[in-house]
C-alpha cells in the first residue's frame, strides 16, 4: 500500500469499508425479507434473483456514466444509494418498493465497482493497475471474511441491525474517499476526457461497443468462466452436497470449502496477481482454466472433507489468475476516453453467474450429478476459444 500515492491508497481502504456494508448486511438479507414479509421461496428468488439481473445490465448504463461524470462523485453517489436503499428495506414490507430498494443496492454496487476500476486506471501507470486491482481483490475478500460475523452478532440482536450496518458502513465509506480527504480532483492529467471524444450518446457507446470485435469475444469468454467460478460455493457446490450428501454432510463440508476458499484467495491473490503482466495474458488464463479444470474434476471425485479442501484450493488458484486477467484484458484495448463503458460492458459477463445456479439445478434435477461437472468443464475449455480471439 505504501507505494501507492495516497489517493489510490484511500480509495483502496474505502473499498474495504464499501465491501463491509455488503459483507455485513447481505447474507441475512433472505432470511430478514422471508421472516418480515412471509413470502415464498420463489418469490424470494424473484425479488433477489431479478435485481441482479437488473444490475448486470444496468452496468453498461454505469460504465457509459463513469465516462461522462466525475467517476469520484458517481463512487460517492453510489454509497449513498446503498445507505438510503438499505434502510429502506427496512421501512416497507410492499413487494414492489422492496424489489425497487434491492434494484437499487445492486446497481449501486455495479456502479461503484465500475467506477473503481476506472480511477486506478486514472491514477496509475498499466504496470501498477495490475498490483493495485489484485491488492484490492485480496482486500474484498478480507472484508467479507469478516463482515458476515459482525452481521451474525447484530442478527443476534435485531433482525434489522445487520442492514442498519451496511447502511452506516456505506456512509462511512463517503468520508474516507470525499474530497475533503485531500484526493486529486479527478479532471486534469489522465481523467480528462476531451470533449470530441465524449459519446454523443448511450446509443452510439453501445454500437461502438458492440463493434468492438476484441471486447465482444473478452466479455462472451468472461461469461463461460463467471458461469464456472461466479456462484460455486453458495451456488452448484451447496446444491450438490444437499443432493448427493444430505443436509448434514454438506453442513460439515461447507465450513471447509468457505474457509480453504477465503484463505487461498488472501493468501495467493496479491503475490500471483502482481506477477500477471500484459505480454502473456493469454498464457495466464490458460493456466488459471486449467486449474479450474482440475478442481472441477476433484469435486465430481470428492469423498472426503480433505480431498474437498484440496480441489477448492486448486480451484480457487484458478479464480485467483482469471480475475485479474479478465480485468487486464479488456483494461488494454479499452481507450483512455472509455474506459467506463469497457468496464461497463465486462460487466455483463455476470450473466454467468447469474444462470448458474439455475442451469446446475435442472442438471442435478434431470441427470447423474457428475454431468453437471462435465458441463463446468466444458465451459471452462470452450472459454479458450473466445480469450484467444480477444487476445489476437
Amino acid at each position: 500500500m505504501k507505494s501507492y500515492p495516497p489517493a489510490v491508497r484511500r480509495l483502496l481502504v474505502g473499498t474495504v469499508v464499501f465491501v463491509m456494508a455488503r459483507a455485513v448486511g447481505l447474507p441475512y438479507l433472505a432470511i430478514y425479507l422471508t421472516e418480515r414479509t412471509r413470502v415464498s421461496a420463489e418469490t424470494l428468488g424473484w425479488l433477489l434473483g431479478g435485481s441482479v439481473f437488473f444490475a448486470t445490465v444496468f452496468g453498461l448504463y454505469a460504465g457509459y456514466l463513469a465516462d461522462r461524470i466525475n467517476k469520484r462523485k458517481l463512487l460517492l453517489a453510489a454509497c449513498v444509494m446503498v445507505a438510503l436503499a438499505c434502510l429502506g428495506v427496512t421501512l416497507t414490507t410492499r413487494l414492489v418498493l422492496l424489489f425497487a430498494a434491492l434494484c437499487c443496492v445492486e446497481a449501486a454496487v455495479t456502479v461503484q465497482k465500475i467506477a473503481l476500476k476506472a480511477l486506478l486506471a486514472d491514477w496509475l501507470e498499466p504496470t501498477q493497475r495490475v498490483k493495485a486491482f489484485s491488492l484490492n481483490y485480496t482486500l474484498t475478500n478480507v472484508a467479507f471474511s469478516m463482515g458476515p460475523l459482525l452481521g451474525s452478532w447484530a442478527f443476534g440482536m435485531e433482525h434489522a441491525a445487520p442492514l442498519w450496518f451496511s447502511a452506516a458502513f456505506a456512509l462511512l465509506t463517503t468520508q474516507v474517499v470525499s474530497p475533503s480527504t485531500g484526493m486529486p480532483a479527478v479532471g486534469s492529467a489522465a481523467a480528462t476526457v476531451p470533449a470530441a471524444n465524449t459519446p454523443a450518446s448511450f446509443k452510439e457507446t453501445v454500437n461502438d461497443l458492440r463493434s468492438d470485435r476484441q471486447l465482444v469475444m473478452l466479455t462472451l469468454g468472461g461469461v463461460l468462466t463467471s458461469f464456472v467460478f461466479g456462484r460455486f460455493v453458495t451456488g452448484y457446490l451447496s446444491q450438490y452436497l444437499i443432493q448427493t450428501q444430505g443436509p448434514e454432510g454438506a453442513a460439515q463440508a461447507m465450513p471447509a470449502i468457505l474457509f480453504t476458499n477465503a484463505l487461498v484467495v488472501i493468501l495467493m491473490q496479491y503475490p500471483i496477481g502482481r506477477r500477471i503482466a500484459p505480454p502473456h495474458l493469454f498464457h495466464w488464463v490458460l493456466v488459471g482454466l486449467a486449474f479450474y479444470v482440475l478442481g472441477l474434476w476433484g469435486f465430481m471425485h470428492a469423498d472426503s472433507v480433505l480431498t474437498w479442501v484440496l480441489a477448492v484450493a486448486a480451484f480457487t488458484v484458478g479464480e485467483v489468475i482469471t480475475v485479474p486477467t479478465d480485468y487486464l484484458f479488456v483494461d488494454r484495448i479499452a481507450p483512455a476516453h472509455r474506459r467506463g463503458s469497457y468496464y461497463g460492458a465486462q460487466s455483463l459477463s455476470g450473466f454467468g453467474a447469474a444462470v448458474c445456479p439455475v442451469v446446475c439445478g435442472y442438471l442435478l434435477a434431470s441427470y447423474p450429478p457428475s454431468i453437471m461437472f462435465w458441463v463446468l468443464m466444458v465451459s471452462a475449455v470452450a472459454s479458450v476459444w473466445f480469450y484467444y480471439q480477444g487476445s489476437r
